[in-house]
């Protein structure tokens, strides 16, 4: 969305006078005396060649506007006083004259007019022969040419010595249609250089409108740097007169997108406009074309480019400090230039002599170069930044992935270790339980061997379960633990004990896996065997939730504390411990006549 306001509208308004006061107060190209030359400010207008009858006018002179479709002459002429032979070569030097002369002296053909070449912008420089003008008098005859639509103008002008008067045409020269003509080489230059970046990035229309702003500028350039007139009068004055309004219209496309503003509203009301001139001028009688092209130059371009002024300051926090600084000026000052250049065009008589209108392109397009660099040095600092950015995130994803794979390879070791443990397990399931059961059945078949065998191998077979369930079971202690418990009633039922389970949720242990969970069953076994042992207990309880595992029975108890029972291997209680450790577990026992409480505390 475009913002403005009215306080801008008044601030921008007022800035551009001041700018357009300063640059008027400096009046560039002020013609001045020049030292050891004779400046020439009346001349004598002739009612025809012969110069039957003349009136002495005050240079600087303008012919008044007349509407005739046909080139119309002014003769001049003035008389000069020399005292003595020149001793160099002399000549007469015009700083601005429009639009183009014959220059006679005494008599003779000097500079015949250039046409269809136009002077002007182009400062001229006769040179007199020395035997021309020995001594006496010099009379200078000028026949003046141009339109009268457009005005015939004539400003001071000088005669003296050639090497005196040639560095002066040579600056002047320079400063209007030299550099007309470099600005003229360098927006060819952009112009094709943007419309090939365009071509590769089709989607950035930034280059398409500037690179047109380029080429449109050039048809006046030709203009003020060749002065070149077509034969298609009327073509030729619209196109150079009216190309800067589509400059402008083309500059704001540029920083209307440049911006990321998608109103077109400005853009479609300036093309209306110029269709209409354009049509309005195609229709007009011949000798209106220049008058009607300018005033439709002036009411299009001047709004336009205060409107642009109006956007960039009310919107200035879109761009950088920078960029705001580097264009909003340069706007300023070609819209200041191109309001200086209007008055040169419309003002009958000016007292101006330096047209500036060729430094505005120049001076806008090269802001508009500006603003694509610094986006490209934005984006490559972003691409810079980006760039650091991936790579950090690499290095940090290429160090997360070693530790995956570290920590895979570890996994699939323990997988593998796990699975070979499984083997194992299964070997010693299909072997040795095979054999336990099968002489646990013979010696009950048969009636043989004693009770102490026969019990030793029935803990042997129960010890074989347990550490196969510790294998199938590692994930859900619960499970594992009602396992053991599925082993070790019968055991409990012959010793007469009850079993008492309560279970209010599943362990959590900081440590897991199979080893660790044939640690948790050993310290359970552990318990319960010493309860069977030595308790003399008809109960054991285990209480199992997240935080903890407690064995408890209401035996007789035992002094915990005692260093005589700790290092009882019978108890077992320096392995339980260990284990414990193994677990990430704190492990504590306290008993009494009342009876004994084994905690594995999880939290």
């Amino acid at each position: 969305m475009i913002r403005w306001s009215i306080g801008a509208l008044v601030g921008v308004g007022l800035l551009v006078a001041v700018l357009l006061s300063i640059l008027f107060a400096l009046n560039f190209g002020k013609i001045r005396d020049i030292p050891g030359a004779v400046m020439v400010k009346q001349v004598m207008l002739c009612d025809g060649p012969a110069c039957a009858s003349a009136d002495m006018v005050d240079l600087p002179f303008s012919s008044p506007i007349r509407f005739d479709p046909e080139p119309t002459t002014l003769h001049m002429r003035v008389t000069l006083e020399q005292a003595a032979p020149a001793e160099g070569v002399n000549a007469v030097y015009f700083p601005k004259l429009a639009d183009n002369v014959d220059v006679r002296v005494n008599g003779l053909l000097l500079h015949p007019n250039t046409l269809p070449y136009r002077l002007w912008n182009t400062p001229l420089l006769v040179t007199v022969p020395g035997l021309l003008v020995a001594a006496g008098e010099v009379q200078i005859e000028l026949a003046l040419y141009g339109m009268p639509s457009e005005g015939l103008d004539l400003h001071p002008f000088f005669y003296g010595p050639k090497d005196i008067l040639q560095p002066y045409e040579a600056l002047r020269s320079f400063f209007s249609q030299g550099l007309a003509r470099f600005a003229l080489g360098l927006m060819c230059i952009l112009a094709v250089a943007l419309l090939v970046v365009w071509m590769f990035r089709r989607k950035d229309h930034e280059y398409l409108w500037l690179g047109l702003s380029c080429a449109t500028a050039m048809i006046t350039l030709v203009h003020f740097g060749y002065g070149v007139v077509s034969a298609e009068y009327r073509i030729w004055t619209l196109s150079w007169i009216l190309s800067p309004a589509l400059y402008t219209l083309f500059l704001l496309k540029f920083l209307f997108r440049f911006l990321g503003f998608a109103s077109r509203w400005p853009e479609r009301t300036i093309a209306v406009a110029l269709i209409l001139y354009v049509s309005l001028v195609l229709v007009l009688p011949l000798e209106y074309t220049f008058a009607v092209s300018m005033w439709g130059n002036v009411l299009i371009t001047v709004p336009a480019a205060y409107f642009g002024l109006l956007v960039i300051w009310c919107n200035r926090r879109l761009m950088t400090p920078l960029d705001f600084g580097v264009f909003f000026p340069c706007l300023n000052i070609s819209t200041v230039m191109g309001a200086y250049e209007l008055y040169m065009m419309l003002h009958e008589a000016p007292t101006r002599t330096m047209h500036l209108f060729h430094f505005m392109p120049l001076v806008m397009s090269l802001a508009g170069i500006w603003l694509i660099l610094s986006r490209l040095i934005h984006s490559l600092r972003d691409y810079e930044d980006l760039t650091a950015s991936l790579n950090n995130r690499i290095i940090e994803k290429s160090a997360e992935l070693e530790a995956s794979f570290a920590e895979l390879a570890e996994i699939r070791q323990r997988e593998a270790i796990a699975a070979e443990r499984g083997r194992i397990m299964l070997d010693l399931h299909d072997g040795i339980g095979g054999q336990l059961v099968s002489t646990l059945s013979y010696m009950r078949r048969n009636d043989v061997g004693d009770d102490k065998c026969r019990l030793a191998l029935e803990d042997a077979l129960r010890d074989l379960a347990l550490m196969l369930d510790s294998m199938e079971n590692h994930d859900s202690l619960v499970t594992l633990l009602g396992m053991l418990r599925t082993r070790l009633e019968g055991l409990l039922s012959e010793n007469g004990i009850e079993f008492d389970w309560q279970v209010q949720g599943e362990p959590r242990p900081r440590n897991t896996g199979p080893s660790q969970a044939l640690n948790l069953s050993r310290i359970v076994q552990e318990a319960i065997t010493n309860v069977i042992k030595h308790a003399q207990a008809d109960t054991i309880t285990i209480y199992v939730d997240e935080n903890r595992i407690r064995i408890s029975d209401n035996g007789v108890g035992f002094v915990a504390d005692d260093p005589g029972i700790a290092e009882n291997p019978s108890h077992g209680l320096a392995n339980m411990k260990r284990r414990s450790q193994l677990l990430g577990a704190r492990f504590s026992i306290s008993s009494s006549p009342k009876g004994t409480d084994v905690m594995l505390d999880f939290a």
